[in-house]
């Protein structure tokens, strides 16, 4: 792509949007009903921004931006930054360099023993995430795939030493499952995938903090790869499971920081929504889950070992993401 020609808002380089949406052959895509929302389209891509907030979709699936979408003389434009660091891997996940060969996964069910994590009308956390591992497990082992997990039982594992299995394994990826809750919104819905931010990058739905932002950890070598796994997870899950897309989103999560290899943390659904609820305490639904997982390490790999591109949610038969949820 060369260079990006910048220009300075806010003291940080910025590139128009147009330059980046040319540079992936996509062109303005039909007028929107928001005046603040830019589409661009092309064949293989495509991307809508909110100007003046860090929400955008791209290729269908919802990211969340360090900074948010600018504007001048009637122009949008987009951090360098993030086109570094979110936009530019997510449409082209080859180019990330720090994407290695992938022959182990290490799975980490969230919670266990003291720790029951959040709880539904039906069951605890901790027994869902290690069912839930357990399926997946099945599902990648029939495929030849070395799995291991940080816990096999209902007992607690420190936070800093689940991450650390992976010390002890040829090439792995860790993918730690959870379920969301949100108490004071029972209607809060679908699936997120976390990632860790880069180095001085706020996360997401926080204001940049010049202390926290800048200490560094042991995943910011391998954030890339870790952003791209993410990212193909997320274009998985929801193509697979019909989930409401909350989004590709940054936190510095302990299991994240001290991860020396490609590490994300999924969010499947929420145990304080009544009708997910119910799903999650479903054998057949976590079945499908359990699947949709195994099938998104599945896409990764065959990025990392085969250099396959993996699918994207339109893919799976699924309407892209089209709406804004949240305005920072």
């Amino acid at each position: 792509m060369g260079e990006w020609r910048t220009t300075q808002i806010n003291e940080m380089s910025y590139v128009a949007l147009g330059e980046f949406a040319e540079a992936f052959s996509m062109k303005p895509a039909k007028r929107r009903k928001e005046p603040r929302e830019i589409g661009f389209a092309g064949e293989s891509h495509q991307l809508v921004v909110k100007t003046g907030t860090r929400e955008v979709i791209v290729d269908g699936v919802r990211h969340w931006l360090s900074f948010p979408v600018a504007t001048r003389t009637g122009q949008a434009f987009v951090s360098l930054a993030d086109i570094n660091a979110t936009l530019g891997p997510a449409m082209s996940p080859a180019s990330v360099k720090q994407i290695g060969k992938v022959k182990t996964v290490v799975f980490d069910p969230g919670h266990g023993g003291h720790d029951i994590g959040g709880k539904s009308a039906y069951g605890y956390e901790k027994d869902y995430t290690l069912d839930v591992v357990k399926r997946a497990r099945r599902i990648l082992e029939s495929k030849k795939v070395k799995v291991v997990q940080s816990r096999l039982s209902d007992s607690f594992v420190d936070l800093a030493e689940r991450p650390k299995m992976t010390d002890d394994y040829d090439n792995p990826i860790f993918v730690s499952i959870h379920f969301n809750s949100a108490e004071w919104k029972p209607s809060a819905s679908g699936i997120e995938v976390y990632a860790l931010p880069p180095l001085g990058f706020p996360i997401t739905g926080k204001a940049p903090d010049p202390i926290l932002d800048r200490r560094k950890c042991e995943g910011n070598a391998i954030e890339p790869a870790s952003f791209v796994l993410a990212n193909t997870m997320q274009h998985t899950l929801l193509g697979k499971t019909g989930g409401f897309d909350r989004g590709v989103k940054r936190a510095r999560y302990a299991v994240l920081r001290y991860s020396n290899d490609p590490s994300i943390l999924i969010e499947c659904a929420f145990l304080t929504n009544a009708k997910e609820a119910e799903n999650i305490h479903s054998s057949k639904w976590r079945e499908i889950l359990a699947q949709s997982i195994a099938d998104g390490i599945l896409a990764y790999m065959g990025l990392a070992n085969e250099n396959r591109q993996p699918a994207k949610v339109w893919d799976y038969g699924r309407k892209s993401t089209d709406e804004f949820v949240w305005e920072e």
